[in-house]
């Protein structure tokens, strides 16, 4: 009968246990968990491996910043040696050793002027190349000068290195590092020019000027090999046409193919809408005057006039003879060292406080700590004086000076982080380039004629200025400066595209947003399972 049965009915019913629902959704749970588990191994892996990218190609152009931060501060090496009346080689009077110190400035805004077009013709990477030239020369050209004009000629190309370095630097860094690490690596050429005003001025205080200008040709050289193995900016890259080099240089900076893929695609979205609402004959001054890019340039120019009325550089151009104003028996050289060492390690603090600090409230925080500290010692000058130096002045007027450095630190710092976080895009290389030129013309005029205002004020009266401007750039901030850490740099351009130029009149949407990096993988991962 079997048989008989088997010919209509071929294929036996087999029956086996199927497990219940209740099985099947933790099978499935085990299963989700399992991956997500794995996906969030591979995610803190690759997130390592991209943060250690982005360092190290920050450290790469760190070198350079500190190269061009040591003609920032020799002045203040050279001068006092020059003015010795120990050595006769290259005489000079107070009106030379002005120039010697301010043409640096000088030359510093044609290299700025020049660096805004190169970034966006030739890349950041190849700009920052480029830089290394003029400072191989300068330096080389400084060690062997033999009269006035020739060392002023050769501060003039370390100043015309310094102002190509400037912009594409700060862009370059802006560029390639996340939102969350931004804020930590933006800040750092500041250290790295603190450190490169600290290393001139240690070998100063133990080597002839002309040898310290030879050793400082051994940063740039080490620039130009580090500088060589580093990625272009993805940005540029897929502004250019470059799309898979872009895909290859976001995958070495975010340490994922993945991720990188992701950024690109946002990052292609935004230019296609950018160029669809931008006309192709638009030149550099029309895209200035847009909504977007006219207010991040008034607010980064006002800034660094008010910063640098706050004494900032002067203090750096003049360390040695601020120091000697005290009237103190002390080795000058050696203050002016510790100076310098004391802006280092507020340069370093500082960039950390970044990474947990609100801007806004790190700069309202220094401008006041800068305008009292200039006020005490001022107050302090003006109270003293006709009366016997006393043991106690150099302690409490070292002291007053200590404490503004500590605070005017920040003040340092900002201009950069602003100019590589608040510009748009599509602006950024050449917007970056103009206005450290107009920075640096300003610092010039401000440098060329310290030493008449100082006659004329007297050391007190300048400090009492400092002050006041402190203060003016504190109310200033208030009104004005976003707040920007956290922030993607898309962002920040949509809030600057709004109708609000006072930032308690802003979108309060702007507030909300916060960076949550891991739970969009998490999501994905469970659905995936």
């Amino acid at each position: 009968m079997d048989d008989e049965y088997s010919k209509f009915m071929p294929n036996k019913l087999a029956y086996h246990v199927v497990p219940g629902a209740d099985f099947q959704c933790k099978l499935a749970h085990q299963n989700s968990r399992k991956l997500s588990t794995i996906d969030e191994q591979d995610y803190e892996q690759a997130n390592r491996r991209g943060m250690r990218n982005q360092v190290l190609a920050t450290c790469a152009v760190l070198l350079l910043s500190a190269g061009c931060g040591m003609p920032i501060g020799f002045s203040a090496v050279l001068l006092p040696q020059l003015s010795d009346g120990n050595t006769t080689e290259i005489p000079i009077d107070v009106d030379t050793g002005s120039w010697i110190a301010s043409v640096h400035s000088l030359a510093t805004p044609f290299g700025s002027l020049l660096s805004g077009p190169l970034a966006d013709y030739l890349g950041r990477r190849k700009t920052l190349l480029v830089s290394v030239i003029p400072l191989f020369l300068g330096w080389s050209t400084l060690a062997t000068a033999k009269s006035v004009k020739i060392m002023i000629f050769a501060r003039f190309l370390c100043g015309f290195a310094t102002g190509i370095l400037g912009g594409p630097g700060q862009v370059y860094i802006a560029e390639t590092a996340e939102p969350n690490l931004r804020s930590l690596l933006i800040g750092a050429p500041y250290v790295a020019y603190s450190c490169g005003i600290l290393l001139v001025y240690s070998l100063g205080s133990i080597m002839y000027w002309r040898n310290v200008a030879w050793c400082a040709n051994v940063l740039p050289f080490l620039a130009v090999v580090s500088i060589y193995c580093i990625p272009e900016t993805p940005s540029w890259l897929l502004r250019n046409g470059h799309e898979k080099k872009a895909l290859q240089a976001l995958t070495f900076l975010r340490g994922s193919e993945i991720s990188a893929q992701k950024e690109v695609n946002d990052m292609k979205q935004r230019l296609d809408k950018e160029r669809d609402t931008t006309k192709t004959n638009e030149n550099i001054f029309r895209l200035c005057c847009q909504r977007v890019a006219i207010k991040p340039l008034v607010i980064v120019i006002v800034f660094s006039l008010l910063q640098m009325f706050s004494g900032t550089f002067i203090v750096i151009f003049y360390a040695i003879d601020i120091v000697s104003e005290f009237g103190a028996d002390f080795d000058s050289k050696q203050a002016a060292i510790w100076t310098a060492a004391v802006r280092v390690v507020c340069c370093m603090i500082f960039c950390a406080i970044l990474i947990f600090v609100r801007r806004r409230r790190i700069m309202i925080l220094s401008g006041i700590g800068s305008g009292v500290f200039c006020l005490a010692l001022s107050g302090f000058m003006y109270a003293r004086m006709g009366h016997p130096k006393m043991s106690y002045d150099l302690l409490v007027a070292g002291g007053c000076l200590l404490g503004y450095i500590v605070f005017n630190t920040a003040l340092m710092v900002m201009p950069g982080i602003m100019i590589g976080e608040l510009f748009p895009a599509r602006i950024r290389g050449r917007t970056a380039g103009g206005v450290f030129a107009s920075m640096n013309v300003a610092l010039f005029i401000f440098a060329k004629g310290f030493p008449a205002l100082q006659s004329l004020l007297k050391m007190r009266g300048v400090f009492l200025v400092f002050g006041f401007s402190s203060f003016l750039l504190t109310i200033f901030m208030c009104l004005f400066q976003p707040e920007t850490k956290g922030r993607s740099l898309e962002h920040i351009e949509d809030y600057f595209n709004g109708n609000n130029w006072l930032w308690f009149r802003r979108d309060r949407g702007y507030k909300t947003v916060k960076l949550l990096p891991l739970q969009p993988l998490k999501e994905n991962a469970a659905e995936s399972a």
